[in-house]
């Protein structure tokens, strides 16, 4: 009987796998569809251009890094998710400090906002994980730490961004001012002197000349872009700079003997900047030597005096 039952299985068995064979070669057979295609692509094309067009439209091509197709994407998303929860005080703060930043990896205020609250939830959950290890001191004293940090750290990038890129602007108007004042003095209109900067300048300062261009496109007038540009850096030096074309505007002066001694005047308090920074570096170098070279040295020169010293003690 049991013979019989193994005889029957194998047979049924058997059966079942030629059928699933048998079924197996009929969908291995190329349908209409298939063939279609396998006409259209493996046809020569007669026009090569027709070709490219046709492998590039059937092809998905990624461009771009990981960080600008992954990592911007979620960061706005995680800001995104949690701006949906911003004060509406915080909001004109934030913007203005992203604008004067240069608007980063395309952040908004609310993005921002979020991106900050994310990064603090996440020094909580890091901190709790520590303290659960144990409440040593140690474990204590590394999670405030985290608290601290990533309580912090967006806004000091941000801050960081904003004066980094005052800075550059503050270094290049004065190069940039110069050659205003060359395409004036060559008979250019100050519009046109200013978008000529903004094509050959690629910095901050000339991309903002570029976008007080295309506000003047827009409609605006140039005062009020030229206000625009002062709002939208906070630079005293740019403040004056609008304040100077706009009253010799009015006046009626000569723009290029204004852009001239503009250049200059700016030329000198770039190098008394500067000067300043010179000066403040011994102080900075303070720190750094009192906590890494003066211990070193120290150990270099008194370590060998060391064991003598302890003898001496001993003797006595």
């Amino acid at each position: 009987m049991q013979i019989l039952m193994q005889v029957t299985i194998s047979a049924v068995l058997g059966i079942a796998g030629f059928a699933v064979l048998l079924l197996s070669f009929r969908w291995l057979k190329t349908n209409t569809m298939s063939k279609r295609l396998v006409q259209y692509v493996e046809t020569p094309l007669e026009n090569s251009d027709l070709r490219s067009r046709i492998v590039r439209s059937q092809s998905r091509i990624i461009t771009g890094s990981f960080g600008s197709r992954v990592i911007v994407p979620t960061i706005k998303w995680i800001g995104a998710l949690f701006g949906r929860i911003t004060p509406a005080g915080s909001i004109e703060n934030l913007a203005r400090k992203l604008m004067i930043a240069g608007n980063p990896i395309g952040l908004g205020a609310k993005e921002f906002y979020g991106i900050n609250i994310a990064s603090a939830l996440l020094g909580v959950y890091l901190a709790f994980v520590i303290i659960r290890r144990g409440t040593t001191t140690l474990n204590v004293a590394l999670s405030v730490l985290i608290l601290i940090l990533l309580y912090y750290f967006p806004k000091a990038w941000l801050q960081a961004r904003v004066s980094s890129r005052q800075n550059k602007v503050r270094k290049g108007l004065p190069d940039a001012l110069d050659m205003l004042s060359v395409c004036a003095t060559a008979g250019l209109g100050f519009d046109q002197s200013l978008q000529r900067v903004s094509e050959y300048w690629d910095t901050p300062i000339g991309h903002e000349f570029g976008r007080v261009i295309n506000e003047m496109e827009m409609g605006l007038t140039r005062r009020d872009a030229l206000r625009n540009l002062s709002d939208r850096l906070e630079i005293r030096e740019v403040a004056s700079f609008v304040a100077l074309i706009l009253q010799t505007e009015q006046l009626g002066m000569s723009i290029s003997d204004t852009l001239h001694a503009q250049a200059e005047q700016m030329r000198i308090e770039r190098r008394f900047r500067a000067q300043e920074q010179a000066q403040k570096a011994p102080i900075k170098m303070l720190i750094p030597m009192a906590m890494l070279i003066f211990p070193a040295l120290l150990a270099v020169i008194l370590g060998p005096a060391i064991p003598a010293i302890m003898d001496a003690f001993k003797n006595l």
